[in-house]
């Protein structure tokens, strides 16, 4: 219980941390620091793994090399871009429906049936994201960013993808996410050259990049791996996860100052819903 709530208290942070290094920060200088930063505590926290990392790699090399390139680069440059044009509690209720998505390309990548608590869980997750879109006012839409709705969308395809492809390695979370970092050093490399000019560095973009590396992108993760292999059933903490788009809006609220709408959190209530309906109703199918 100690390891998931640190994994989900860290988790709430992390939109409020990608506007604040947003605002001083290139979307190239972010992906790069944020992800160099994780790969560095990948690296300590393997130092004790016992596994073999090039031995894992070469059982499926081609899978990691397309893998690194989308996390961390693709992932999460579309996702900073995202945050970047859009209100974070906007980016962060679409970014929470990748569930639901992970779930329907199962059905045709994995040959999975599309079941009624897909349906069920399609149906919430979506209406919860008009929700928070609208406010409740088709007549008088608030003003959006449509591009960076659309890459909202775009880095839900892109991070259930990403984890339908890592289902194909047989390395254990931690090991396939490090070699996975270290297959994206090239292209990490490359848009830190091609970009230097534009990178400028100070405080608050730092150590905010850097917060993102350490925590959104690696120890979160391990704590709850942790977290899993300590509980005796998952679901005892499964359903905490929950609590992090609610701590989240705390968090964007008293630390950005950006107004928290009613129909925020009820877009969110919405769309948690469908992630737990449809959870539940496959599991029962099992």
């Amino acid at each position: 219980m100690q390891f998931a709530l640190t994994s989900v208290l860290l988790w709430s942070t992390v939109a409020t941390a990608f506007k604040l290094a947003l605002t001083s920060s290139t979307l190239e200088q972010l992906v790069v620091v944020s992800s160099f930063s994780s790969l560095f505590v990948l690296i300590v926290i393997y130092a004790f793994s016992k596994q073999n990392l090039f031995t894992l790699f070469k059982q499926t090399p081609k899978v990691y090399l397309l893998l690194g390139n989308i996390n961390p680069v693709l992932y999460y440059y579309v996702l900073f871009a995202a945050y970047e044009r859009l209100p974070a509690q906007i980016a962060q209720s679409i970014n929470y429906t990748w569930g639901i998505v992970l779930a329907l390309l199962s059905i045709p990548i994995l040959g999975q049936k599309f079941s009624k608590g897909d349906a069920i869980g399609l149906t919430l997750c979506y209406v919860g994201v008009v929700i928070a879109i609208t406010r409740f006012d088709i007549t008088n839409m608030p003003e959006f960013d449509s591009v960076g709705l659309g890459l909202a969308f775009l880095s839900t395809l892109i991070w259930s993808s990403y984890w339908l492809l890592n289902s194909k390695t047989n390395a254990p979370a931690l090991e396939s996410i490090l070699i996975c970092f270290i297959c994206g050093i090239p292209a990490l490399l490359f848009i830190a050259i091609y970009n230097w000019h534009l990178f400028n560095f100070n405080s608050t973009n730092l150590m905010a990049s850097i917060y993102i590396g350490f925590f959104e992108m690696s120890i979160a993760f391990i704590f709850w791996l942790k977290a899993m292999s300590y509980a005796i059933r998952t679901a005892q903490i499964s359903s905490l996860i929950y609590l992090s788009p609610f701590l989240s809006l705390l968090f964007i609220n008293w630390i950005l100052k950006e107004p928290i709408y009613s129909s925020t959190v009820i877009a969110l209530i919405t769309i948690i819903l469908g992630l737990y309906i449809q959870k539940r109703m496959n599991q029962s199918l099992k």
